[in-house]
């Protein structure tokens, strides 16, 4: 049963796929165009955040410090301002803070890779998070240009990320992340571009995820949503807490 909603999903992709770049676009070299990245040393960030799939619905503060290419630390907020989660991603590893359950899990990469069933490593987490595209491009990519919106398809072993630029903004608007060993499929969107000193930042982002799991052949559909109210670049060194109490009890994920 999991290989023919496989099928039908693949055949569901072909399908977007040829109608996502028109007859009438054009092929168009780098030289001829600029993706603006955001750049920091860290950046602090507070946004209203949802996750919702069939199980669950959330609603909840959360509040984010990046040390660009080293750590982001995260803390979620939910009512009266308690805080339920507080986490930790670093280039090795995942922590997270139940301070509900009083539990501590750490994971490897590889536990990450199985659990969200695609391979992502530290930047490319980092740069979906604040809108960077995920991987440099090159000539060597599938470069068409539609009218005032550029489009780079990439591969890179079983990813394939498709990403939509706006000419106007030099903004990554849309990006879409497909891994052909496991069917998953993330699709982000960013929107409500926002001054953040010379450059914009996309204070809305909406990402959906369809994966699937061993146990359930039907597809997981997670949404999760982040609406900003504040993000803030800076040169001054952040502080990243993250002290487990000694009565919590440690898992693995």
């Amino acid at each position: 049963m999991k290989k023919v909603f496989s099928l039908i999903f693949l055949i569901f992709l072909i399908s977007c796929k040829k109608n996502f770049i028109p007859s009438d676009s054009s092929e168009i070299s780098i030289k001829d165009f600029k993706v603006e990245e955001i750049d920091f040393k860290y950046l602090i960030t507070k946004s209203k955040f949802q996750y919702k799939n069939e199980n669950q619905l959330i609603n909840a503060t959360l509040n984010t410090r990046v040390e660009k290419g080293n750590k982001i630390w995260f803390s979620i907020r939910v009512a009266l301002g308690f805080e339920a989660v507080r986490g930790l991603i670093t280039n090795d590893s995942l922590l997270i803070m139940d301070r509900v359950n009083k539990q501590f899990y750490k994971s490897s990469p590889e536990a990450i890779e199985k659990e969200f069933k695609i391979k992502l490593n530290y930047n490319q987490i980092e740069s979906i998070l604040i809108g960077n595209m995920i991987e440099n491009y090159s000539d060597n990519d599938n470069i068409l240009r539609e009218g005032d919106y550029i489009k780079i398809e990439q591969k890179n072993n079983s990813i394939q990320t498709q990403n939509v630029i706006n000419l106007r903004s030099s903004k990554v608007e849309k990006i879409i992340v497909f891994d052909e060993l496991t069917n998953y499929l993330l699709t982000v969107i960013y929107e409500d571009f926002k001054p953040l000193g010379k450059l914009l930042f996309p204070t809305q982002h909406s990402f959906t995820s369809i994966s699937y799991s061993e146990e359930n052949a039907l597809p997981l559909i997670t949404n999760i949503s982040f609406s900003y109210n504040k993000v803030e670049r800076t040169n001054k060194t952040l502080k990243f807490p993250f002290n487990v109490p000694s009565k919590y009890e440690v898992k693995e994920l």
